[in-house]
């Protein structure tokens, strides 16, 4: 009789772990397949406002890769071979190789300096650039929607958001092209001590203007990071590895480019070991370029991680059938998102 109601309640206990890790991405709200329903971007009267800042940094990338010792983005396929520097394109290594940026900045309706704001950092892909996201041209028509109407029907923690871009370069980009896998992994450098600082300190966040390293160390679970593609990988290489101390939230859409021990070291370390993950997710299309490597990637670290991630509740692999590595997927990845993040 004992031993019944020993398998009795173990089997009751199965099935409530297994009810809430449901009731989590049903809760959730997600969506789960393409093509998006029209209504998740309907127009709203109360829209939110996007604001240009302009700013000066190192091209952290270029000064890395000046010394001829630098690192690249690389998968589980061993892609490690560093790219020859064209010669005469870059400084003496020590020379500041100084920018001028910008980015821009999503703020919600009735944005308010009485409250405080959570920020989500998103990031475009390779060969786009801060105005993917938010400009009011191509794509930024439906992100705009997208963002208006969660705010309005409160389907969205209050949230300002942030859309930099990894590149920093003057003129010609394409000069630059042998430097394309170095961009995600430097970019934290920028992040922490340019990009968060501005922002931090214009706009009235949890931080509340103080950016000292104790203080965004403390307000971590109000910031997160998101990004597809090339951003996606910058999502792990920059947020994830260097930034994790300083925000719970990372999204990863369509691609990683990051050997999974290298993100597990980071998580092990010292400084990151006793720090909770509020919530990493990962989407692809099933079709996706991308699809595989990221899929792999995400699945080993969750396996070799228990004591960090569970499935539902603060890790997720959203998969839509026969999405492709496009916009069509990765504005409802940014959704899903966003109905978990700063919950």
């Amino acid at each position: 009789m004992k031993k019944m109601t020993a398998l009795f309640l173990a089997l009751i206990l199965c099935l409530s772990v297994a009810s809430a890790l449901a009731d989590v991405y049903s809760d959730a709200g997600f969506i789960k397949k393409i093509p998006m329903k029209p209504k998740y971007t309907e127009a709203v009267d109360n829209k939110g406002t996007v604001v240009t800042l302009n700013y000066t940094t190192h091209s952290y990338a270029l000064e890395a890769i000046a010394t001829g010792n630098f690192e690249i983005s690389e998968n589980a396929n061993g892609n490690t071979t560093l790219p020859e520097v064209p010669a005469g394109l870059l400084p003496a290594p020590g020379t500041d190789i100084m920018v001028e940026k910008k980015l821009l900045v999503y703020l919600p309706y009735g944005y308010d300096e009485s409250k405080d704001y959570n920020v989500l950092y998103l990031m475009h892909g390779g060969g786009e650039d801060e105005n993917y996201w938010l400009s009011t041209e191509r794509m930024g028509k439906g992100t705009l929607a997208l963002l208006d109407r969660m705010m309005d029907k409160g389907e969205m923690e209050p949230t300002i958001i942030v859309c930099p871009t990894f590149y920093s370069f003057e003129g010609d980009g394409q000069q630059y092209v042998f430097a394309s896998g170095a961009w995600p992994v430097y970019f934290w450098q920028e992040l922490r001590s340019d990009v968060i600082p501005l922002i931090e300190t214009t706009y009235h966040t949890y931080a509340h203007g103080d950016v000292s390293e104790e203080n965004l160390k403390a307000t971590r679970e109000h910031r997160g990071f998101a990004g597809f593609s090339m951003g996606s990988a910058t999502s792990l290489q920059s947020a994830f590895i260097h930034c994790f101390d300083i925000m719970a939230y990372i999204g990863s859409y369509s691609g990683s480019l990051t050997l999974p021990e290298k993100l597990e070291a980071a998580l092990n370390s010292d400084e990151y070991k006793d720090l909770p993950v509020k919530f990493w997710y990962n989407g692809s299309g099933s079709a996706d370029m991308a699809h595989d490597e990221h899929q792999i990637m995400a699945q080993k670290v969750l396996a070799d991680m228990p004591e960090r991630f569970t499935d539902g509740v603060n890790y997720c692999w959203v998969e839509f059938k026969g999405g492709t590595h496009a916009y069509n997927c990765w504005l409802p990845h940014l959704y899903n998102c966003l109905r978990v993040f700063f919950k």
